[in-house]
């Protein structure tokens, strides 16, 4: 029988049983191998990932403590990862059309598996796209700047008006995007793009 792939995937959930049952139930499965868990979007959010992932399994409960009802806004950095609803509460309709798909802790354990592959191989050839193909946003080209001159997170948020955390999530952006992850790497990949010039450094 033919090797199935392994899909990388990172849990978001609140409740420590469901996650751990989770993540217990995907990797007997052996198609699935659980990298990260979270209990809120927050410490997603301040962890630099390593690697490439497939799947973001996630409590839809937590969207609502924040500004948006559009998972896809949330996970802005993520879009060619499957973001899927943990369904075992009442949740907003319009909160769970804006997910890749719900699994439903209900379901059967057999079931559960074959659904979340499905979502992902329905899904990733329209979202894949190559480091390459992706262009850095006008705001992700400013502080690409800012780390080539060798400024440290908080002094861009400064410069930029804008937080920490938000300076740390346009730069997993840029890593995602270029898939150059040290500070010298992307150095010469602004001055490459011309971006920033030799004196400026």
């Amino acid at each position: 029988m033919k090797q199935s792939k392994k899909y990388r995937t990172i849990i978001i959930e609140p409740s420590e049983i469901i996650r751990e049952g989770i993540k217990l139930l995907l990797e007997k499965h052996q198609s699935f191998q659980v990298t990260a868990y979270y209990s809120d979007i927050q410490s997603f959010e301040d962890t630099i990932l390593k690697g490439e992932f497939q799947l973001i399994l996630c409590n839809p409960a937590i969207i609502k403590f924040h500004k948006t009802s559009k998972p896809r806004d949330l996970f802005a950095d993520y879009q060619n990862v499957c973001i899927v609803a943990i369904l075992y509460q009442h949740v907003d309709t319009e909160i769970l059309h804006g997910f890749d798909g719900i699994l439903d802790i209900y379901d059967d354990g057999s079931v559960i598996p074959k659904k979340l592959i499905k979502i992902i191989e329905t899904l990733q050839p329209a979202n894949s796209q190559s480091a390459d193909s992706v262009e850095l946003s006008n705001r992700e080209k400013d502080i690409l700047i800012a780390v080539a001159k060798g400024l440290q997170n908080k002094e861009i948020a400064d410069k930029l008006n804008i937080s920490t955390h938000t300076v740390i999530s346009h730069r997993k952006n840029i890593v995602r995007k270029t898939g150059i992850k040290t500070v010298s790497g992307l150095t010469l990949y602004a001055l490459f793009n011309s971006l920033i010039s030799q004196d400026e450094l």
